[in-house]
């Protein structure tokens, strides 16, 4: 029996814009898992500095799927784009102390398995999904 592997989730930047202020990304998302995804949530936070390199933010950006459907879910074989709008200066008052080149990327749902839906949750560097779905 075929098990689930977030490994088989892929994303890719499809478009990242960084001006006046505010940081967007349409990043998407893609189901090679051979399992039903349900209740997809995408959220997208950037570190903080630290001394000895960056912590969680607890501020997230949530992302909003591309055909705005609620719940969010995916069959195997199907993607949806998310878009993630980041007003930077309004929010942090000190950007300095944000790493933005590395945002941290979080994507939670179900897996659907048989009439069955179990909890799933994966994070980390945007770039290392990115540069392994490639």
């Amino acid at each position: 029996m075929e098990q689930f592997d977030d490994k088989n989730i892929m994303f890719s930047i499809i478009n990242s814009e960084s001006e006046n202020g505010y940081k967007s990304y349409s990043i998407e998302v893609e189901n090679k898992t051979g399992f039903e995804l349900t209740h997809l949530i995408f959220n997208l936070s950037y570190p903080i500095k630290t001394a000895n390199g960056t912590k969680s933010n607890p501020f997230v950006i949530e992302g909003r799927a591309d055909n705005l459907a609620e719940p969010v879910n995916l069959k195997t074989g199907e993607s949806t784009q998310f878009a993630i709008f980041a007003p930077i200066n309004e929010v942090f008052a000190n950007t300095d102390l944000l790493d933005f080149d590395n945002p941290i990327i979080e994507l939670s749902g179900y897996v659907k398995e048989g009439n069955k839906e179990i909890p799933f949750k994966m994070a980390g560097a945007l770039r290392v999904y990115v540069d392994k779905s490639n």
